[in-house]
């Protein structure tokens, strides 16, 4: 032992230092510690060295802490720095990536602009090639024309021999309309005999199948078709009893609408020889009345076909007669008349007055002029869509009014002048009704009332033309009145009877079987052309100018004179065309030269353009330059943290040793 078991515990102080001779002091306790021996001594000696030697050590151990803390802040603020110059090395790389963006933007719109000046470029010369070449083209017509002009000066001596051979030809071509005159006369008449052998009515009868809902509800059919070829249609109705009638044809439900069409297509030949006539259908609500008139986009109605079949005929005749073809389309409504093309409602009631010659009109309705079968769909559409439906217990989308479309030609023959004035009626009656079965109320009531008052007129009007009687009420409704003028003696007439196959509608369906069978047959006498009044005074002028004609033909020659001055005439024309091709060839150059300056400013745009390219390229060179030494920065710092690290290492073995 050195000092042995010290108890008292003394302050810190100075490292302990010998006492007197032949003892020394602890260095924990200050005690007096006598040394007995040379060990002791030799030892004592050694301690005090060794704590000099820690003194020593502590302070350069202070000195290098001090120094690790500095080097520690140097590295904070160095890493402060690295990441400042991070920031800024990515804010630069961005700007980088912008600018070539934008050099690539501008790039592309420097490689179109240039293409678009080529492009414009070829297109200029190939106008002014093609300039070039009419002009070329031109001067040659001009020297034909002028060739012809003095051939036509040297040709005058034999305008005598031209005269006669005219007046050959005219006295040839009135020999020839004559004829035609005749053969049309006879094929007219030819025509009208066969139309009056069957009756100024006919009468065509069509079933409809039956219905999804009929067949669920287990209803049948009481229709028999055996003898539809024939004309025939039985009705079965009380067990075996079959009841037939007669008609000048009946459909089956599986004939198309093509073939319903097919028996009415001649009377559209009529109405364009000037005749007028009338085309319904009738039936009970629920049969396919509508549908037999209107149908749909893809299976076109009698309307429509009708139509159709009137451009087609006209377009053939278009050498010998010309057509004006219009169309209006009405509703008769609780006995009150609606225009169906009128495109805002209008507080005038419309009234039918009554024109020359026993024709009838309506003043203030829209007649739509349709010139090709392209228009003729919109405005069918037009009126089928503003027309008043409903509904009952037979039919969901019941039509409450009688739709009347009424197609008007006037048409002038250009080989003898003559003009009619023609009206053709496709009307789509309204469904007549039993009001306990159909158990209408409120208004429905008050439409189904009108609806079959009307009809009820309409069967007093054809019953007084049966029996040929010297009243006609026509005026006891608004429906009658208004086809007064095509069903009476001067016209033609066609009924679609509509029927239901079902049991259910078996006394509904003989009702409207009796009423067609005894319109069936009904003779209105012989039909009369509707002669266009308006053009009476025209054709007078025509009879004039016929007059004429001898002084006209006379005076060929001085239209002969007059045409060679209208040659020379067209030659000057010429000339003068070709002097403004001239100036537009000018100012073609002159815009090309424009398009020239253009492109050299466009040149000029690329040199700047390619300038700002190099001092971009020269900044990203900086850039890169600048993160080199970023980097190279960058590695001394990490070696100077390797040179603190070790310090720290340093200091903790130091530590670990006692030595601190």
């Amino acid at each position: 032992m050195v000092c042995g078991i010290c108890i008292r515990k003394s302050p810190a102080t100075p490292a302990a230092k010998l006492g007197t001779r032949g003892s020394g002091l602890c260095k924990k306790c200050l005690t007096d510690v006598e040394i007995s021996s040379p060990i002791q001594k030799r030892t004592a000696k050694l301690i005090s060295k060794y704590e000099k030697q820690i003194e020593e050590l502590t302070s350069q151990c202070n000195i290098k802490s001090d120094e690790c803390s500095m080097a520690w802040s140097l590295v904070e603020s160095t890493n402060q720095e690295l990441d400042r110059l991070k920031m800024e090395l990515h804010q630069k790389l961005v700007q980088t990536d912008n600018f070539e963006q934008v050099l690539d933007t501008q790039t592309d719109q420097l490689r179109k602009v240039s293409q678009n000046y080529e492009n414009d470029k070829k297109l200029w010369a190939a106008a002014i090639s093609n300039l070039e070449r009419k002009i070329k083209a031109m001067k040659q017509e001009q020297a034909l024309l002028s060739l012809e002009a003095h051939d036509c000066a040297h040709a005058i001596p034999d305008l005598s021999k031209m005269i006669e051979a005219v007046r050959a030809l005219v006295a040839q071509c009135d020999d020839l309309k004559m004829k035609y005159h005749e053969e049309m006369a006879k094929r007219k008449k030819l025509h009208n005999i066969v139309q009056e052998t069957k009756g100024n009515i006919r009468v065509f009868c069509r079933c409809r199948p039956l219905s999804k809902v009929e067949t669920s509800s287990g209803y049948k059919c009481v229709v028999d078709f055996d003898g539809a070829n024939d004309g025939d249609i039985g009705i079965i109705n009380g067990g075996t009893a079959k009841k037939t009638f007669k008609f000048d044809r009946v459909y089956t439900p599986k004939d198309d609408q093509a073939e319903v069409y097919a028996d009415a297509s001649p009377l559209v030949t009529s109405v364009l020889d000037g005749y007028n006539v009338c085309i319904f259908a009738y039936g009970q609500t629920g049969t396919g009345k509508t549908f037999t008139m209107e149908g749909t986009e893809r299976n076109r109605g009698v309307n429509y076909r009708t139509l159709e079949e009137l451009f087609k005929i006209a377009e053939e005749r278009k050498d010998t007669v010309t057509y004006n073809i219009s169309v209006s389309v009405l509703e008769v409504y609780n006995e009150q008349i609606r225009d169906l093309l009128a495109t805002s409602p209008s507080s005038k009631k419309l009234e039918i007055k009554q024109a020359g010659e026993g024709s009838h009109h309506v003043p203030g309705i829209v007649e739509a002029k349709v010139e090709d079968i392209n228009e003729v769909w919109d405005v069918l559409q037009t009126g089928s869509n503003s027309r008043a439906v409903g509904s009952n217990n037979v039919n969901e989308h019941s039509s409450r009014s009688h739709c009347m479309l009424c197609i008007m030609v006037r048409a002038k023959n250009l080989i003898n002048g003559d003009c009619t004035r023609s009206k053709l009626w496709l009307v789509d009656l309204a469904g007549s009704e039993r009001l306990a079965k159909t158990d209408a109320q409120g208004d429905r009531l008050k439409e189904a009332q009108n609806i079959n008052r009307s009809l009820s007129a309409l069967g007093d009007v054809i019953s007084a033309l049966a029996s040929r009687s010297s009243h006609i009420p026509y005026r006891n409704s608004k429906l009658t009145h208004l086809l007064q003028d095509s069903l009476g003696g001067d016209s033609k007439a066609l009924m679609f009877v509509q029927i239901s196959p079902s049991d259910n509608d078996a006394s509904e369906t003989l009702s409207s079987l009796n009423f067609a069978s005894r319109v069936r047959g009904i003779e209105l006498g012989p039909a009369k052309k509707q002669v266009d009044t308006a053009e009476l005074q025209k054709v007078k002028q025509m009879l004039e100018r016929s007059k004429q004609e001898a002084k006209l033909k006379e005076e060929s020659l001085r239209k002969l004179e007059e045409n060679c001055q209208n040659l020379e005439s067209k030659a000057k024309g010429k000339e003068q065309l070709y002097k403004n091709l001239q100036d537009k060839v000018k100012e073609l150059e002159s815009q090309l030269d424009s398009k020239t300056h253009s492109q050299i400013t466009s040149e000029k745009q690329q040199s700047q353009l390619s300038g700002k390219l190099k001092e971009k390229e020269e900044a990203c060179t900086a850039l890169q330059h600048k993160i080199v030494e970023l980097e190279r920065k960058l590695g001394q710092q990490h070696q100077s943290d390797s040179v603190v690290a070790a310090l720290k290492q340093t200091i903790i073995n130091n530590k670990r040793l006692g030595l601190i």
